[in-house]
C-alpha cells in the first residue's frame, strides 16, 4: 500500500500525487491538490469546511508528537503501508524541516520499506541497506548521514565513489556527487542516510 502524507508546508504542492491513500496533516489539507482520504491533526492551522468526505482524525493539541509523526503511525496501523511518500517536507519553518527528516527515519524504522519525499525538482530518500535509484546523467546526488554516523560500502554510477566510507554529521564528504547516468546503487552497511536527487529537467 502506497500512502501519501501531505504536511503543512504553507505553499501549494506542485508535484503530482499518486498514491493508494492520501493523508493530509492539518493545514496540509489547504495545499493538497488531490482529495484527501484522511485529515489528521489538532486543527490549530485548519478550520474544516462543511461537507468534507474524508475521515477526520482529531488529536488533542497538548500531544507529544507532531501531526506528521502521528500520520506515519496511522499509515502503518490503518493502511498497512509499505511505501510512504511525503509532500511538503521542505518549506515553512527550518525546525519543521529537521523534524520532518526525523519522521522519515521513523517510518523506515517502523518497517516501511520505501520512504521518500517529493519536492519541486527534488526527491529525498531515507535509506538503510541497499538502495537503487534511477537517475539521468549529470544529476546532483548528495548522500548525507542522518540519525548518527553511517558507513557506505559502495556507490555504483557516481562520479566520486563512496567505498567503505564513514560519513559523520561533522563532515561534508557525501555532498554534491554527480550521477554518471542510469541506475545508481548505494549500499549503507551501518546507520541511515538521506539521499538527495536533484531531478534534471
Amino acid at each position: 500500500m502506497k500512502v501519501a502524507i501531505v504536511l503543512n508546508c504553507g505553499t501549494p504542492i506542485v508535484r503530482k500525487i499518486s498514491a493508494d491513500k492520501v493523508i493530509c496533516c492539518d493545514g496540509g489539507y489547504n495545499v493538497c491538490p488531490v482529495p484527501a482520504d484522511v485529515i489528521l491533526g489538532d486543527f490549530d492551522s485548519l478550520t474544516l469546511p462543511d461537507g468534507v468526505e474524508a475521515t477526520v482524525v482529531q488529536h488533542d493539541p497538548h500531544k507529544n508528537a507532531s501531526d506528521g509523526e502521528l500520520a506515519v503511525y496511522y499509515a502503518r496501523d490503518e493502511f498497512a503501508a509499505d511505501e510512504i511518500v511525503f509532500y511538503g517536507v521542505l518549506g515553512g519553518r527550518y525546525d519543521h524541516t529537521l523534524c520532518n527528516f526525523a519522521i522519515m527515519e521513523l517510518a523506515c524504522d517502523l518497517g516501511i520499506s520505501k520512504v521518500r519525499a517529493e519536492e519541486d525538482g527534488l526527491n529525498i530518500h531515507y535509506v538503510k541497506g541497499s538502495f537503487d535509484l534511477t537517475t539521468q546523467k549529470g544529476e546532483t546526488i548528495s548522500i548525507l548521514p542522518y540519525g548518527g554516523n553511517a558507513i557506505v560500502t559502495c556507490s555504483h554510477n557516481l562520479e566520486y565513489p563512496l567505498e567503505d566510507l564513514l560519513l559523520t554529521g561533522a563532515d561534508s564528504r557525501g555532498l554534491s556527487n554527480i550521477s554518471l547516468g542510469g541506475k545508481v546503487n548505494v549500499n549503507v552497511k551501518y546507520g541511515g542516510v538521506l539521499v538527495f536527487r536533484y531531478i534534471k529537467k
